[in-house]
């Protein structure tokens, strides 16, 4: 059979009309200006704009064409737009940035701006500019910086009263029944006709308050994570939960001094909520945390080899977990949550420090 050479098949044929609008400019550019939803302006190499396809609300047409492109921007923005636009006639490519301006009305908006050249001949000769507004994007992230400064604050304020609470019972209710158990034990020592079964039940009754009370101090705020600091805050949280995990390690690299109390404080309630998650929920036989001091951070890890759970499975009623979320986030960080059924928990994320 003889070899047979295949031709393209030709696309089909284009209306005359349109290959003529595709050939006209001004049309092309005319259905650009009408139609787009963004801003196009064609800006000089000084920076003057020479056509707009349509102005931003609040601002007149001729305000903008043969003015500045910054005239309206804010001067932490004026710089910067003014850098990209001359590194478009220096190198001939695109730059994209945000902006920010400010109206005559008062109002601001904000944009994300893409300049591109206009090339002719070979050489860049205006540029372009498209411009997105992004202000609900922008308002969106203003009121998500308030939500989050409002729950930082409820958050200081909840260590505080923690932080409060701890002191009353160690300084009130902690020192009386400490006071009591030396009271009776002077008298059982100075009496020899026998230890009357009461007065014993009471010492024991006495001493379990104490060790209660120094539990609930060190559940409310541990006072070594303001006196000494982060390392013996969570020595104290480990030898809690050896008291029902036979096996809990604890390693830390953490040179030179304390830590800001914040990351402190986000330290201690991320590994006071594994260890406690291990405990209660978990039916852990082993578990480990580990801090260090990397470039980056503090790099924690919790991990425990208990029963695990399905973290997109999560009952509402499991506030331990958002927490951290939470705590972490308010650091602008992602904690890593790991878990499986039967493959155990391990919590693991690197909390910024300022210098």
């Amino acid at each position: 059979m003889p070899n047979r050479k295949s031709t393209p098949t030709p696309g089909p044929p284009v209306d005359p009309p349109i290959a003529e609008t595709l050939a006209d400019f001004s049309a092309l550019w005319n259905a650009v200006q009408k139609h787009s939803s963004e801003y196009i302006a064609v800006v000089d190499r000084q920076g003057i704009i020479r056509a707009l396809n349509r102005p931003d609300e609040g601002v007149r047409e001729e305000d903008l064409v043969g003015h500045s492109l910054v005239r309206f921007t804010t001067p932490e923005s004026t710089e910067r737009l003014m850098h990209a636009l001359a590194d478009v006639f220096r190198t001939g490519s695109e730059q994209t940035l945000e902006t920010t301006v400010q109206l005559p009305n008062g109002h601001r908006n904000h944009f994300s701006i893409r300049l591109g050249p206009i090339v002719r001949e070979g050489r860049t000769v205006a540029a372009i500019g498209i411009a997105e507004s992004i202000r609900s994007l922008k308002q969106s992230e203003q009121a998500l910086d308030r939500e989050r400064a409002m729950l930082r604050r409820l958050i200081d304020i909840q260590e505080r009263e923690r932080q409060l609470v701890s002191y009353e019972i160690h300084d009130g209710l902690a020192q009386y029944i400490a006071g009591a158990i030396m009271h009776l034990e002077a008298h059982l020592h100075t009496h020899d006709g026998g230890e009357p079964r009461e007065l014993v039940e009471g010492m024991r009754l006495l001493r379990a308050a104490a060790e209660e009370s120094r539990r609930l101090i060190g559940g409310l705020r541990p006072p070594a994570l303001d006196e000494l600091g982060i390392v013996e805050a969570i020595e104290s949280l480990v030898t809690d939960a050896r008291l029902e995990i036979p096996e809990v390690s604890f390693t830390h690299a953490l040179p030179g001094g304390r830590l800001p109390a914040a990351v402190e404080t986000t330290i201690f309630r991320l590994v006071q909520e594994s260890l406690n998650n291990a405990r209660r929920h978990a039916e852990a036989r082993s578990a480990s945390v580990v801090l260090e001091r990397t470039s980056a951070g503090v790099h924690v890890r919790v991990s425990d080899d208990g029963r695990g759970f399905d973290p997109a499975k999560v009952s509402d009623d499991r506030f331990g977990l958002e927490g951290v979320r939470q705590r972490c986030r308010l650091a602008g960080v992602e904690p890593r949550i790991e878990s499986a059924p039967g493959r155990g928990t391990t919590i693991d994320v690197v909390l910024p420090v300022e210098d």
